[in-house]
């Protein structure tokens, strides 16, 4: 069995602690061992489940042979706990409604409590987060575009990530759970562990390294791909000007915060993959949240909603991202023009009155602009429209109303998008 790292982590609850993994290191050692097992055991599951799964194959235990990892995520800072620095509250109810019924006892930890309590990514937050170059056994992984809240960066990051020399990337619509019970999505995994629990070279025979459901207004359409992000994406600015999102760079101006910049397609124009916001601001105080929104309206202006969550009941914007202003510090190794990523390990104030750069990260999105459909940027100074999956805890916001948007000129704020090409 693994040596504990933390005698302590193992004797009390606190979850998606280093001892939850470790647990099931043991778990896939005890079954690899048994008189009834091939040695070859594999890990799947959706949401928790897939988060562990990432999570052990990183241990490398030396019994497991695949995972699949169906909507969880595996940056535990970053895809969940703070979100563009800012606390993620969902974290709440689902605590509320999943965990506390389960408890017996004392001394359990609080991961809310936790997480509010840590702002920047220190050691906590690492020790939860799967280091990518360990997983190494082969690895599907499904992400959901509606998975705004939690399951969709990670499982997209996780992929593109993994050291795995055998890898597939699926990303569905529907509900959190549903897709993964559909036929089509138990069809796949079977495939997926008929190849490597029972050494059945041919059964993933004709199945791409990546399967997306581009989202055609109402309707998806499948399409297999080699790759993530996609190598023929034509990266394409769409500058901010007044109210308007435009391909042209326009001079100088600003508008109050927060605000609203529409683009009408003169054709169709796909959109599928990760996106950013340059967005230049200044404020009367030291820091803001920033929340961006992406939402798309038919030629009729009727909003094509995203599908959350919880199904058609839960409709999503089409995209989302968030910023705390003074998280705004950049790894300029690990960044790319098309996912900014943000150290979060200092508070950087803002100056107030003197225009900032801000590069937001908004989570890969698939949308198809119809002639005449319209894209609205929302740059927020909250997200209470989403509901439950919110960042509203009144302790922890930093409000930006009063805040001046830049645009044009030599601040020259834009939306950088992976326009696709037909």
């Amino acid at each position: 069995m693994r040596e504990r790292r933390n005698a302590r982590a193992s004797d009390c609850l606190d979850v998606f602690s280093p001892a939850d993994a470790e647990d099931f290191y043991d778990v896939i050692e005890w079954c690899g061992v048994q008189p009834w097992s091939t040695g070859k055991v594999a890990s799947s599951g959706i949401s928790w489940y897939a988060m562990l799964g990432w999570r052990v194959a990183a241990l490398e235990p030396p019994h497991l042979a695949a995972i699949v990892a169906w909507e969880g995520c595996t940056d535990f800072y970053r895809d969940w706990g703070r979100q563009g620095g800012i606390y993620t509250n969902a974290t709440e109810s689902w605590w509320r409604k999943q965990i506390i019924p389960q408890l017996n006892g004392e001394g359990h930890a609080s991961m809310p409590d936790d997480l509010k309590a840590r702002e920047l990514a220190d050691d906590w937050y690492r020790e939860r987060t799967t280091d990518l170059a360990r997983v190494r056994v082969p690895v599907l992984s499904a992400g959901n575009w509606g998975s705004i809240h939690l399951h969709l960066r990670g499982n997209l990051e996780g992929w593109a990530g993994a050291a795995s020399e055998h890898k597939w990337l699926v990303v569905h619509v529907g509900s959190h759970i549903d897709p993964f019970y559909a036929d089509w999505a138990k069809d796949l995994q079977l495939r997926f562990l008929q190849r490597f629990l029972h050494d059945d070279p041919a059964a993933m025979d004709g199945v791409p390294p990546v399967r997306l459901a581009i989202r055609r207004g109402r309707e998806v359409e499948w399409r297999d791909e080699q790759d993530w992000p996609l190598h023929r994406t034509e990266w394409t600015r769409l500058y901010l000007g007044d109210k308007e999102l435009s391909r042209h760079r326009p001079a100088g101006g600003e508008a109050p915060f927060p605000a609203e910049f529409d683009f009408t397609a003169p054709e169709r124009l796909e959109l599928t993959g990760p996106l950013a916001l340059r967005l230049w601001v200044s404020s009367r105080t030291e820091d803001l949240d920033v929340f961006v929104q992406l939402e798309q309206y038919d030629a009729d202006g009727e909003r094509i909603p995203g599908i959350g969550p919880g199904g058609v009941a839960t409709p999503v914007p089409m995209g989302v991202g968030w910023l705390r202003a003074s998280h705004r510090e950049l790894d300029r190794e690990r960044s790319r023009p098309y996912r900014p990523w943000h150290t979060h390990d200092e508070i950087q104030p803002l100056e107030p009155g003197v225009p900032t750069l801000l590069e937001v990260e908004i989570w890969p999105t698939s949308l198809t602009l119809e002639p005449g459909h319209r894209l609205q940027l929302r740059v927020r100074a909250d997200d209470d429209n989403l509901g439950p999956l919110a960042h509203n805890d009144p302790d922890d916001r930093r409000s930006g109303h009063g805040a001046t948007v830049h645009f044009g000129g030599d601040r020259a704020s834009h939306l950088y998008v992976p326009v696709i090409p037909r």
